[in-house]
């Protein structure tokens, strides 16, 4: 069972979240996983502080050295060769704080750096259930061309097209970060938030 704290924390990476400057939009996992370039889970090892260029007004950054373990998104053989991961030096430009030990991250590569910020997926790998992880291995992929639907006119809410799943409770930890909407033989997308009640948050 996830603890108070591990829920608080899983939450901050999909619901609104402002810090000054800084506004993440809500989004379920599987929106923030297919709208990435690269998710991988990867083992955090070290870090250290890069001063900006005062001179032109540049924000310092702070380089986190990673080891990538498993690529889920993007060209595998190019993000195993990544060594570390960038971002803003202030939360109020979106940046991420992180220890040592294992993360589910995504971000983007800018100006030949992969870089991670406050709104993508910022995840400690044995927080999540063994369904979490076979959803970011397996099961979100599938599901790309699918719409995630967030909003609606009418309760209960009723997906508008076939291709779409309607998501309305922000606050369902299972609902929110157990389920995938993926697009089945028939054409139609639908929730998947498989049978198993065994949550062991184990290694996958």
């Amino acid at each position: 069972m996830m603890s108070v704290s591990l829920s608080a924390a899983l939450l901050v990476c999909v619901c609104v979240c402002v810090s000054e400057s800084c506004t993440c939009y809500s989004a379920h996992p599987q929106e923030l996983f297919c709208s990435s370039s690269i998710v991988m889970r990867a083992e955090v090892t070290g870090e250290k502080n890069i001063p900006g260029d005062i001179n032109r007004g540049g924000m310092g950054k702070v380089q986190y050295d990673i080891k990538v373990m498993k690529v889920f998104k993007g060209s595998s053989d190019r993000i195993k060769l990544i060594q570390h991961a960038y971002t803003s030096e202030m939360s109020s430009l979106c940046g991420v704080v992180l220890d040592h030990g294992q993360y589910l991250l995504s971000g983007e590569i800018m100006y030949e750096r992969f870089s991670i910020t406050l709104c993508d997926l910022i995840m400690r790998w044995d927080g999540l259930s063994l369904m979490q992880k076979n959803n970011f291995k397996y099961r979100y992929q599938k599901g790309c061309d699918c719409k995630i639907s967030s909003s609606c006119t009418y309760q209960p809410c009723q997906p508008s097209a076939e291709s779409e799943c309607v998501f309305d409770d922000w606050y369902s930890l299972r609902s929110l970060h157990e389920a995938a909407c993926i697009r089945h033989s028939d054409g139609s997308c639908n929730w998947y938030t498989g049978t198993a009640k065994n949550h062991t948050h184990t290694d996958a």
